[in-house]
């Protein structure tokens, strides 16, 4: 046997042998210490009731990211009742043809102008 295997029966042997369990009097004094720094902790504080709308915003990030939302809900809606030509042309290209949805059931006022 090689030193290193000797090392390495003797740090196994070690290994093997039973843990030894901690002294009742050191058990005490850790449990000592542990009420005292609970004794000494901070109070703690409680969230006040918040409305489901001051909830629903906080979920989202905030008004930052709700401006966001809302700005992104803008120029969707504009984009889709007055797309610009460049849009046409692309669908028309991709599609075939383009296909144009009324904004009425029987476009009654399309034709009222003046």
């Amino acid at each position: 046997m090689t030193t290193d295997d000797k090392m390495l029966d003797a740090a196994f042997t070690l290994a093997r042998t039973p843990d030894v369990a901690p002294s009742d009097a050191l058990m005490d004094r850790i449990m000592l210490d542990a009420d005292s720094v609970l004794a000494g902790s901070a109070p703690v504080i409680t969230r006040r009731k918040q409305s489901l709308g001051a909830m629903l915003l906080d979920v989202i990030g905030g008004w930052p990211t709700f401006s966001g939302l809302a700005a992104a809900t803008v120029a969707g809606f504009w984009i889709g009742v007055a797309p610009p030509v460049a849009l046409s042309d692309l669908s028309a290209g991709i599609w075939g043809a383009t296909i144009e949805v009324p904004l009425f059931e029987n476009d009654v006022y399309a034709g009222l102008e003046g």
